[in-house]
């Protein structure tokens, strides 16, 4: 039992580990969620500052990779650049260009990264959020971003994601942990049963139906097994009566309902032990 119990504990640290190793690349190997860190973590830092033109043409001229950025109001007012606002001169936005980014939807928004020009050496990063887009450059970024924006290791984050999902279906199917306090063992000789530091009396039918369960090792047992265990093929009581004795049995072996199940119920089936 104690064995079962560390496997069981094995699959579910398994488990986790693989899938929040799965997470961890998706969210850092993934190099648009990495970039989207960057582009998110520059959106506020400039829509902060956006009423103070000179420090934040003074963040943009600091970032090599940060060419432009426009900040919108909630009602789309452009409230930078505005028209007396120094701007640096790497890229700049004619009237047009500047129209089309305000008239952007919100599905646009949600897009976040897009090439911005020909040849996709300039990329556009738009939050609606606060409302704001940034104009990157390509080469820049992708220094910036210490990993690359190419080539993503999706096989290694499906590998981690599947054997996650393997090891908690495997510690599911094994059924709940078995403490070793809980372990229930049978006294022959008192004729009892004990569980950790309970010992409860037992009548000769409880006696005969968990030590039958028992020796099936955790296998389910029909109820016609079990009246055939508990009652004798002579006698057949009404469909209810096994039933009853294992409601009651249960309460015997768990009085204070403080204990994890010992006997599990399988529709249409019968009953198994579960330790």
């Amino acid at each position: 039992m104690q064995s079962e119990g560390m496997i069981r504990l094995a699959l579910l640290l398994i488990g986790f580990i693989c899938l929040l190793g799965s997470g961890y690349l998706w969210l850092t190997v993934d190099p648009w969620k990495r970039a989207s860190l960057k582009g998110s973590a520059d959106a506020a830092a400039l829509f902060n500052i956006r009423n103070q033109p000179d420090r934040v043409g003074f963040l943009l001229s600091q970032d090599p990779a940060l060419l432009k950025a426009v900040a919108w109001s909630r009602t789309g007012t452009v409230l930078y650049p505005g028209p007396r606002t120094y701007s640096p001169t790497r890229f700049q936005l004619s009237f047009e260009e500047l129209e089309d980014l305000t008239n952007l939807t919100s599905q646009d928004f949600e897009a976040r990264w897009s090439p911005y020009d020909r040849d996709g050496t300039v990329l556009l990063y738009c939050q609606p959020t606060p409302r704001i887009c940034l104009l990157y450059d390509r080469d820049a970024l992708q220094s910036a971003v210490p990993i690359p924006l190419t080539g993503v290791s999706w096989g290694m984050i499906g590998a981690l994601s599947a054997m996650g999902l393997l090891s908690f279906l495997l510690f599911w199917r094994r059924g709940p942990i078995v403490r070793s306090h809980d372990q229930l063992v049978l006294l022959p000789e008192q004729h009892s049963a004990r569980r950790g530091t309970l010992e409860v009396a037992l009548t000769p039918r409880d006696f005969r139906l968990l030590e039958f369960l028992q020796t099936k090792q955790g296998k389910v047992v029909t109820k016609d097994e079990l009246y055939d265990a508990g009652w004798g093929r002579n006698f057949m009581p009404n469909s209810r009566a096994l039933d009853q004795h294992i409601i009651n049995l249960r309460k015997k072996l768990d009085p204070d309902k403080s204990r994890s199940p010992v006997i599990e119920t399988v529709r249409g089936v019968g009953y198994r032990l579960l330790k």
